[in-house]
């Protein structure tokens, strides 16, 4: 057994001591583990399911805790309850998979683990001090998966096509928390605006040598600028104009590699290039699929039998092809309704980041859960070109924000629950002169003698 080996088990192992000990550990961790994808680095790791491991520290730390976790309360906003909905349709659909209810089934399990962990996150992350520090380990998280794109392959230490991330989409999830990172550059701590402008840059370049989803991710990038800039309330939006336009400078004389600008053209031309030229070939094969089974044919089961509706030349050495399209792929595999519930719980997971936005009138500054709440809506709007391009409907970050959207909202209006009774209870200035009234009547009454004459009261 190797020393790294060593190392790595002893750091997990108090890891899950401290999982076991306060339940919101656990949350952080399996961030932190999904990041690092622990198994990439081979010698022994890869046998290893560490997330699998952690959650069910988490799940049993919980049960543990169950008494300390009560207060605050954490009930469950509408956006988790249509995650629920939709794990519903997931499973359903396995049990008339057209080509492999096994599978289908096998991998509704593995989808219901993303979905146990969104709803521990509910659960769990109840204070406004824990989401800052929710987002201190994200901060964390989001370096390093840039760092080991660029040079984690450069140095050998990940296989290129791994990245760090373990379920693929690694430019769709760094493009999810750009947003955050330019919101806190402008108006975060000052530890928070200094980790932002050291993460950005590699960012920036990592998104440039990815190994797939290159063009989704540079549509990603302009859709984050395009809607960070419309959608930022007016002071934001001022301040964010230097800012977006020196990092678009940055990115397009510092970082770009030579002859991308070119490959980046093909956006425009999908034709042109043949990845890019294949995809309406195979949504036009999708939609056929859709219209021939509109129940739904299972999950996973796509691959299984996309070639009987795709020409041989679209179809990979093993004979199959997957439906790089998000949205089509869920229509297909679970259905319309299936589909329209799952669009629901991103629809409302962002107007839940809405609420939390303009809690507060326009005239006050934002707090900082509105500032996480704007970011987090501007990156929940940046998923649509890798979504439309590329099957990441099971891409964890997704549910992750849906989780997110109702954590802030929770907070949000439980500090408005404790403030508002305050507010009721403080009299207004019509009742205080009232009571001053009544007040100095009864301290007259009683030092009015035998035979004296009333006073009258102070008007």
């Amino acid at each position: 057994m190797s020393l790294r080996l060593l190392i790595i088990l002893g750091i997990f192992a108090v890891s899950i001591y401290w999982t076991l000990k306060r339940p919101y550990y656990g949350v952080l961790l399996n961030i932190i583990l999904f990041h690092l994808n622990l198994r990439v680095f081979g010698t022994g790791l890869e046998d290893i399911r560490f997330q699998f491991i952690a959650t069910l520290a988490l799940l049993a730390s919980m049960f543990m805790n169950s008494e300390e976790l009560k207060e605050p309360e954490a009930p469950l906003q509408l956006p988790i309850k249509v995650l629920f909905g939709f794990t519903f349709f997931v499973f359903m659909t396995s049990t008339w998979a057209v080509s492999d209810s096994k599978l289908a089934f096998e991998s509704a399990l593995d989808f219901s683990k993303i979905v146990l962990f969104a709803f521990l996150m509910v659960k769990l992350v109840k204070t406004e001090d824990e989401v800052k520090i929710l987002v201190w380990v994200l901060l964390g998280c989001i370096w390093y998966t840039s760092f080991m794109a660029r040079w984690g392959v450069e140095f050998d230490w990940i296989d290129e096509v791994e990245v760090g991330i373990a379920t693929g989409g690694t430019g769709t999830h760094l493009m999810m928390h750009l947003p955050l990172l330019i919101t806190l550059a402008m108006l975060g701590s000052k530890y928070e605006r200094i980790a932002a402008y050291c993460i950005i840059p590699f960012m920036l370049d990592g998104i440039t040598v990815l190994p797939s989803g290159l063009r989704s991710t540079f549509v990603s990038l302009v859709v984050v600028g395009i809607a960070y800039f419309i959608l930022a309330p007016g002071k934001l939006r001022a301040k964010s104009t230097i800012p977006l336009g020196f990092g678009a400078i940055i990115f397009l004389y510092v970082f770009v590699p030579p002859d991308y600008l070119e490959y980046m053209k093909t956006v425009l031309n999908p034709s042109s290039e043949s990845s890019a030229a294949s995809r309406n070939t195979i949504n036009d094969a999708t939609w056929e699929i859709i219209a021939e089974y509109p129940m739904g044919i299972g999950f996973n089961n796509y691959s299984r039998i996309s070639m009987n509706y795709l020409p041989e030349d679209n179809l990979t050495d093993e004979g199959t092809r997957d439906a790089h399209n998000a949205f089509l792929k869920t229509m297909a595999e679970f259905g319309m309704l299936g589909f329209i519930v799952w669009m629901l719980m991103f629809i409302t997971a962002y107007f839940f980041f809405r609420r939390v936005r303009k809690a507060h009138p326009m005239n006050i500054e934002p707090n900082r859960l509105q500032l996480y709440a704007f970011a987090f809506s501007v990156g929940l709007i940046s998923i649509g070109p890798g979504l439309y391009t590329h099957s990441y409907n099971d891409l964890d970050t997704l549910y992750w924000f849906v989780a997110l959207s109702c954590i802030l909202y929770n907070i949000e209006f439980r500090k408005q629950e404790e403030v508002g009774p305050e507010k009721k209870a403080k009299p207004s200035q019509e009742e205080m002169i009232k009571r001053a009234r009544e007040l100095q009547e009864a301290s007259l009454r009683n030092k009015r003698g035998p035979g004296r004459a009333a006073i009258p009261p102070l008007r």
